[in-house]
This record gives C-alpha cells, structure tokens and sequence, in this order.
C-alpha cells in the first residue's frame, strides 16, 4: 500500500515536471443581477379625498448590490494542461440600486428616495479544470470561494419631518468578512504560445449581513446638521437577537433606550450575488514542456 502511495505521488511530480505553467490573467466583468432576492420595496400612498381612506401600493424591488462592472486580476500555475490553480483579486464599486416612498395628497406630492450602492473587494482562490485543446480553441470551468470584504452604503432624500425643507442622508453599512462561492464557464483562444485569449460566464453566490452602521453626513437644506444628531441616531449595531423594552407614556407605548449609545436592531441579509460576463487576455510565463510533447 506505501509502495502505491510512494509511487503515485512520484507521477504527480513527474507529470507537473513535465508540464507546469505560470500565468496571470486580466479579465474585466460586467455584474448582473439575478433579480431573486427582494433588497426593497417602492410604496405609494395616495390619500382619497372625502372618503377619509389611504390607498397603499407595494412594489418589491428584486436586484443585488453586487451588479456593475469589475475590475480582475488572477495569477495562477498549471500542473497539467488540465488542471490549474488561481488566485485572483477584484473591485466593484456597484450600479445604484433605489427604491421610494411616495405620499399622493389632493394637490400635492411628496417623494423619498432610498439609494443602495454596494463596494465589494474579494481575493478568491479558484480551481480550474480544463479540456484539451482543438486548433487552439478550449474549453474550462472553475470553482472558486471568493474571501469578500463588504461594505454598502445608503443616501435617502426627502422632506425633513415638521419642515419644508429637504434632508440627505448617508449611513453607511460594514460588517465581517464573509466567504462566497463562484463558479465560471469559459472558452479560450490561443493567439501564440504564450497568449491567449478567453471569454468567460460565471455565476457567484455572495449574502453579506452588516454588523453595525453609521451616518457620515446630514444635511438640512444644503446645511450640514450631523452634530444634532445623537450617538443612537448617528450609530446602529445588529445583532441575532435583540431584547427592546418599552415605557407606557401619553397612552402609547415608546421605546426606551439609551441615546448616548448606539441602537440595537435585528440582524438583515443583503444580496451581492451575481451573473458575471468578462473578457480577458491570459499570459503565461516561466514554462516548462517535456521534450516529447
């Protein structure tokens, strides 16, 4: 049994001898949503006047925070012609995502606006399987698992409550780094021996849960009013599990809580997961082939 193990383990050797590879890849994308998870909703409230009723209307607004273009770069080593390992790293700043409220009155309209822009930095090792080659065209697909450092961030706009006046704010959204899985299907082109190029599909799998927020700007009518806020409005932390408790004041039940530290609130998912399109070019470098091939 040692004597089968010893000897397939000096075939691996011999054969990445024989063939091994260095390569790095260029290869920006373009994300899409898959449009499965709802990140919001558009509500329209209109009120009906003389009958004392509110009409409400609620649209889901199915995207993911991981669309936009990506920027990609992979440096990865080929054991045999068809296999190889890579380590890649990518940036997206993400395509706006906006949902709102709209209040229809008799003569009036008011309307907010909620925008979600997602920042996504991954380092992802993939593994890379590969068909052979047939006048210079092949065929590959990779499974990797992305390592993703999130953030994302929110801008409302809108009528200050008890004014006319219009607020902005941005809260931004931070959390641990969580760990996806992505799978590519791809066809390269070999222009020379050492260059190819290759258009790949790919479909990743990202759900990132923040772990705190904070407001980093407030505006009231173009005039920066973030020192009115206090440490609870200007900070939240989520958590799994949550315990509120609530004071019985002017015949209706209000939250208590401390204003000089952050609030706690309910834990949330959000999507990053995407259909990814990318072009790229593929050279290698420090190559090794047996005599005989």
């Amino acid at each position: 049994m040692r004597k089968r193990v010893l000897l397939l383990l000096v075939n691996i050797i011999v054969v990445s001898q024989c063939f091994s590879q260095m390569y790095v890849k260029l290869n920006p994308s373009y994300n899409r949503s898959l449009g499965g998870q709802v990140l919001a909703q558009n509500t329209y409230l209109e009120y009906v006047s003389g009958l004392d009723q509110v009409k409400e209307k609620v649209d889901n607004v199915r995207s993911s925070l991981g669309q936009g273009y990506m920027a990609s770069f992979s440096v990865g080593y080929g054991f045999t012609p068809q296999f190889s390992m890579e380590l890649g790293a990518s940036y997206l700043k993400g395509k706006e995502s906006q949902s709102s409220l709209t209040l229809r009155y008799t003569n009036s309209e008011e309307k907010s606006t909620y925008t979600l822009t997602g920042r996504l930095f991954s380092i992802d090792p993939a593994f890379v399987f590969s068909s052979k080659e047939k006048d210079a065209f092949g065929t590959y697909v990779s499974l990797g698992f992305p390592i993703n450092f999130i953030s994302f961030d929110s801008y409302y706009v809108g009528k200050e409550p008890g004014s006319y006046k219009t607020s902005e704010i941005h809260r931004r959204y931070t959390g641990s780094v969580s760990v996806g899985v992505s799978t590519k299907l791809g066809v390269s082109a070999k222009l020379n021996e050492s260059l190819k190029i290759f258009g790949e599909i790919g479909f990743t799998y990202i759900n990132f849960s923040p772990n705190e927020s904070e407001v980093t700007s407030y505006d009231i009518g173009g005039h920066d009013s973030l020192s009115a806020f206090s440490a609870s409005e200007l900070k939240t932390v989520y958590k799994e599990n949550v315990v509120k408790d609530y004071d019985y004041i002017d015949g209706q039940w209000v939250e208590d809580y401390n204003t000089n530290k952050p609030k706690v609130r309910q834990k949330f998912d959000t999507p990053f997961s995407y259909l990814s399109f990318s072009l790229g070019i593929k050279f290698y470098f420090f190559k090794k082939r047996h005599d005989s091939e």
